[in-house]
């Protein structure tokens, strides 16, 4: 059975369109509805319904299309795979990171552009577990350094920290005098926090369940960076990851820990199992990994 053929029915499954496929695969729409004519002979039965409006599989398409589409994701692995090899250490790679973990991977970047100074490194933000997982398996990033861990049989997610949630205020904030913080502490205190569909977040909102302590949240903010801007500003604290915070922080503010046993996250590295990585993306990994 010809591959692209199987190739060319997949992504017309993905896109649910002959038009929409066909523009994907860089083809004439009447090229890629030859193509499954095609394969349909070659199995002796259709596979794509052509008497209703909407797209919609045959009984046997839809088997074929569960049992290919492992075939074909299997081929774009060995296929980028084998494109990176052949480039040797001039690659560009891509590498999905949360915002607290910026201040310590720019040290990590820095050691291996002195090892490999022909390498590209792109840095994408990671925020959503389905997002990972689909950067991942969609071969879009080789590693990700997350505080979701993820399990999933294609993703491995190795340890690289264990790291505490600390307050950040202002300097003249009556907690800057407090020895110690608890959660209750925060009743009264107008709450900045991250998006709640983002992990981070949704920690923090679960150690406050825990403890059984409602907080008052005054702001839903995207970025670390813009909390830090309205705390500065007076308009709340915050509760960040310590790795963000303790480095670069304005002369205005300051951190102080805050005692629960809900306040602290793993963060892990995570990549796709069984994908085969050159030495040069290998070499940046164990950095990583020995940074911590």
């Amino acid at each position: 059975m010809d591959l692209r053929k199987m190739y060319y029915f997949n992504a017309t499954v993905k896109y649910r369109s002959f038009s929409r496929a066909a523009k994907a695969l860089h083809i004439s729409q009447p090229s890629l509805s030859n193509a499954i004519k095609a394969l349909e002979q070659e199995m002796d039965t259709p596979l794509i319904e052509r008497t209703t409006k909407q797209f919609q599989l045959t009984e046997m398409g839809q088997q074929f299309w569960e049992r290919s589409k492992g075939l074909v994701a299997q081929f774009e692995v060995m296929q980028t795979e084998l494109k990176e090899l052949a480039k040797g250490e001039q690659l560009e790679i891509r590498l999905g990171v949360i915002e607290s973990a910026n201040y310590w991977l720019s040290q990590v970047i820095t050691d291996y552009q002195k090892l490999y100074p022909s390498n590209q490194l792109t840095l994408i933000d990671t925020l959503y577990n389905q997002t990972v997982r689909q950067a991942l398996l969609g071969l879009h990033v080789h590693g990700v350094i997350t505080n979701q861990h993820i399990v999933d049989e294609e993703i491995q997610s190795e340890l690289l920290y264990n790291e505490p949630y600390v307050v950040l205020i202002k300097k003249d904030h009556p907690f800057a005098q407090k020895e110690q913080l608890t959660l209750k502490d925060f009743t009264q205190e107008p709450l900045i926090i991250g998006m709640p569909e983002f992990e981070t977040s949704a920690q923090i909102l679960k150690a406050f369940e825990q403890e059984n302590v409602t907080p008052h949240i005054s702001y839903k903010i995207e970025r670390f960076e813009m909390i830090k801007v309205l705390v500065e500003e007076g308009l709340g604290i915050a509760i960040l990851p310590q790795n963000y915070v303790t480095q670069h922080l304005s002369d205005s503010l300051l951190t102080r820990p805050v005692h629960s046993a809900y306040l602290n996250r793993n963060v892990y590295l995570s990549t796709m199992k069984g994908r085969t990585f050159s030495k040069s993306i290998l070499v940046l990994f164990e950095l990583i990994k020995k940074r911590h």
